[in-house]
């Protein structure tokens, strides 16, 4: 399949064709049945959960490569529970389409079989929904060692500006901050300092340090924002304010900061940037291949 005006070279990636096998969640996680599909039936019940479904069409056709570069390189995640893919966070949000909208099914139809690889392979992917400026690595979101190929080190990024989650603030409680730190033996001293103690490049906090009774520790930023939850929007803090019974965060972007910016995507493709040239955006180097049967 020959790709024109791309700006990397077009390769056929040696994938075979795969129906992909979904644990169907309930709300609270467990798995009530698993659903077998073709993958590009199950990206028409992707993106209009992890995309909105009337953004531009180049993004959604971005979003499209993206999540099926997922989906094959995540098969067999779960093979021990009898399943490829859950239908929840733990992978993509999946919901059986009554009808697809018009952009989702064109933006799947016109990249069909589309995926990034990286030196041969398939590249392990990630998405996020704003990065706030600039994206990060999976070593600073998740403490992973292994060196993080170039496609995913981290780029800046000036299209999601315009992003509602471009910037944040959010109050949590020195209770539930001494909580996040996973030490149990913590709880019956006062907190009485927290801050970021190292950064990466791309401005996400990489350590906290808290001084906790009369001891100085320093904690994971991944595990404490873990933790958290929906209180700390992502790692990309500009502040930390000591207020009244806690702490006072100012940041920029939501999620983890790996990989595709969505707002970022969507800024570009509002531009009249096409879905390959915001793939190599967000992917320097990686290579857009065809999965062949």
């Amino acid at each position: 399949m020959a790709f024109c005006g791309l700006p990397w070279p077009s390769v056929a990636s040696a994938i075979p064709h795969h129906t992909i096998r979904i644990g169907m969640a309930s709300p609270g996680g467990a798995i009530t049945k698993v659903t077998e599909l073709d993958v590009e039936k199950y990206l028409l019940g992707v993106l209009p959960q992890e995309m909105a479904p009337d953004w531009p069409i180049e993004a959604l056709k971005a979003q499209a490569v993206v999540a099926r570069t997922y989906a094959y390189s995540q098969l067999g995640r779960f093979g021990g529970q009898g399943f490829d893919l859950t239908s929840d966070t733990r992978s993509q949000v999946y919901k059986k389409p009554a009808a697809p909208a018009p952009l989702v099914r064109r933006a799947v139809k016109e990249t069909a079989g589309e995926v990034l690889g990286w030196h041969g392979k398939l590249l392990g992917i990630y998405y996020h929904a704003c990065c706030g400026g600039h994206t990060t690595s999976p070593n600073s979101a998740w403490g992973y060692t292994k060196p993080a190929p170039r496609p995913l080190s981290g780029v800046a990024d000036r299209y999601c500006r315009h992003s509602p989650y471009a910037h944040w603030s959010s109050y949590v409680s020195s209770k539930d901050l001494l909580a996040s730190f996973g030490r149990k033996r913590l709880l019956g001293a006062p907190l009485r300092s927290f801050s970021i103690a190292a950064k990466d490049r791309a401005g996400y906090a990489l350590w906290f340090k808290a001084k906790i009774g009369d001891r100085t520790l320093r904690f994971a930023a991944y595990r404490v924002r873990q933790a958290l939850g929906n209180a700390l929007p992502s790692l990309r803090i500009t502040k930390i304010r000591r207020s009244k019974a806690g702490y006072e965060f100012f940041g920029e972007g939501l999620g983890h900061g790996v990989g595709l910016c969505q707002w970022g995507a969507r800024g570009m493709a509002s531009r009249g940037y096409r879905y390959e040239a915001i793939l190599n955006h967000y992917f320097p180097g990686a290579v857009l291949s065809v999965v062949v049967n």
